[in-house]
């Protein structure tokens, strides 16, 4: 990563403070994917067959559903992840946080049939990216990645988990994982094939 783009980004703690920022990045419609609808809140849903967990119909109204309960589990310190600011403005995300915060991959049957070693350490996942489309393949995610470990480290550390793309054919959108590149140079190892198709992941770890 070139060292004129670090230079220029700062990162930040997800909080009730930086919250405002949070919001402004993800109502870049058009810009950020996904996010706007999302508002990174599946890997916070534990299963989708349960009755409160019922989507909605259309994406805009997933988009005001996700985005109160975001700001909740915001609210409640119960959400974390790194902002990445360029001159003061927010242009990067990475969701970050302990298992039982972020519990949708212990319920997916690919992942279940893994039967993955839990080992004695801590779990921690890193699960989702947005970046600006006017700073993309400028290493805003590798400094959100970088600034994310750092965090866990700090509360304590353990081992850490992602579910990066290997190989896509669907374009940026489908990447928000991550790639298996970005994560081998921050000293991730794949673990295991996750999903195969014509988007393919795999679960890849390193402990902190």
């Amino acid at each position: 990563m070139s060292a004129r783009f670090t230079d220029e980004y700062s990162t930040k703690e997800l909080s009730k403070r930086t919250w405002p920022d949070f919001e402004k990045l993800f109502l870049k419609q058009g810009v950020v994917g996904d996010g706007w609808w999302c508002w990174c809140m599946h890997h916070h849903v534990s299963s989708y067959s349960l009755p409160e967990n019922q989507q909605p119909r259309t994406r805009a109204e997933r988009a005001v559903r996700n985005h109160r309960q975001k700001a909740e589990l915001v609210e409640n310190g119960c959400a974390h992840g790194i902002l990445v600011y360029a001159k003061g403005e927010p242009i990067g995300w990475c969701q970050y946080g302990p298992r039982e915060e972020l519990p949708r991959a212990d319920n997916t049957q690919k992942y279940r049939r893994l039967a993955l070693e839990k080992g004695a350490d801590k779990l921690w996942r890193i699960t989702c990216f947005v970046v600006d489309r006017n700073y993309r393949e400028r290493g805003v995610a590798s400094e959100a990645l970088k600034a994310a470990l750092e965090a866990i480290r700090k509360k304590g550390g353990g081992l850490v988990e992602a579910y990066p793309v290997s190989e896509t054919d669907q374009g940026s959108n489908y990447m928000y994982c991550g790639t298996v590149g970005m994560f081998e140079k921050a000293g991730f190892k794949t673990i295991a094939s996750l999903a195969t198709g014509r988007t393919a992941t795999v679960v890849m770890r390193r402990t902190i």
